[in-house]
């Protein structure tokens, strides 16, 4: 029971990089990716907030689903981001609400830090096609907005974690710049340890 270094275990962070993107996600193998360990999802999401807030140049505004775990809007204020919702659901048609989510981001300021579900959205548990992710992706590189993934579920939508990530890895592939925060209470059972892990895909190698 040794202290571990601040960023957490090494290999812990390796393997969650791996599940997460795959061992041959190019910007892994080009050390364009960076991770911590941290307490859980929660713990995840706040770093991502707070670095979001210190460093990153665009809006301090983070746009969130509507509907979204409620802790997504508490856990960034308490961050100092401001936020505000884009639409995702429709209540009516019990389905994504693909034009209106389109419509919302391509209306929000360029630049915009956007919460995205990875996979089994909470709490409605819908998620977008591969083509609908696919539409996303040319939204987000046209207003050059900053997705943060959350994924809390991988493995739990389809029970296959490579398919579950299709979204994150659609997004890493094509070498954009994102965050993501991981989870490992549901999928693994590891409530009480608040395992996590929070990583940043970079454009460039400059450390």
């Amino acid at each position: 029971m040794e202290y571990l270094p601040i960023e957490g275990l090494a290999g812990f962070i390796s393997k969650s990089l791996e599940v997460a993107y795959s061992k041959d996600n190019k910007a892994l193998k080009e050390k364009r990716m960076v991770g911590i360990q941290a307490l859980s999802g929660t713990g995840s999401l706040r770093l991502g907030f707070e670095f979001f807030n210190e460093f990153y140049p665009g809006p301090k505004t983070v746009l969130i689903p509507n509907p979204s775990w409620p802790n997504h809007k508490n856990v960034a204020a308490k961050a100092g981001m401001k936020h505000a919702e884009y639409r995702y659901y429709n209540n009516g048609t019990k389905s994504l609400d693909m034009n209106g989510m389109l419509e919302d981001l391509d209306r929000a300021e360029n630049g915009s830090v956007v919460v995205l579900h990875v996979c089994a959205h909470n709490p409605t548990g819908c998620d977008p096609s591969k083509s609908q992710w696919d539409d996303i992706y040319h939204l987000f590189k046209k207003k050059n907005h900053f997705p943060f993934f959350d994924m809390a579920y991988q493995g739990f939508a389809s029970g296959d974690l490579e398919k579950d990530s299709y979204g994150l890895r659609r997004f890493s592939n094509e070498g954009s710049r994102l965050a993501l925060a991981q989870s490992y209470a549901k999928n693994f059972g590891l409530y009480g340890q608040r395992v996590g892990c929070l990583s940043l895909q970079c454009e460039t190698y400059n450390f």
